[in-house]
């Protein structure tokens, strides 16, 4: 594991249960993206939790396989209901949604730890932000509850 490894002995530390991705669910998330390559990062993300974590870790928050297959589809639904000339491509991988008036995504082509976006629908004025260098930094930073995370980084 080269992205996760701090973060998971950190869960084993503090007795994070993770259910891990199966290999069909891998399958499913990568015929979502046709051609395309999801990045090394997040896939370490769902071979380690990608099918939870017990209501620890990002509780109430989708982004685990239960609801991960329609994030894409509830991101551009949240962005066509706010009346935003924003648009998601088929580079954006919405992979986090919150009670259905936010979400983070990160490109497809950006790398093996991509940058993660965010919109909210109370900052629609904003648009897409970047609020983390790295999707490792987005979960480190969800995991100590770091009030800051959804501001934009410079």
């Amino acid at each position: 594991m080269k992205y996760l490894n701090e973060l998971v002995s950190q869960f084993r530390i503090d007795k994070i249960p993770m259910s891990p991705c199966t290999n069909e669910d891998l399958i499913n998330v990568r015929k979502m993206i046709s051609d395309q390559t999801l990045p090394m990062a997040y896939i370490e993300f769902l071979e380690t939790m990608g099918n939870g974590t017990d209501h620890t870790f990002l509780r109430g928050e989708s982004c685990f396989m239960d609801e991960l297959l329609e994030l894409n589809e509830g991101g551009a639904e949240l962005l066509e209901e706010n009346n935003v000339p924003l648009k998601l491509t088929s580079n954006d991988f919405v992979f986090w949604m919150s009670q259905g008036c936010m979400f983070c995504f990160f490109k497809l082509d950006e790398g093996e730890n991509p940058p993660v976006y965010f919109y909210s629908e109370g900052k629609k004025k904003d648009g897409f932000y970047k609020i983390t260098d790295t999707f490792t930094e987005f979960l480190q930073r969800r995991y100590i509850k770091d009030r800051y995370i959804f501001q934009k980084k410079e």
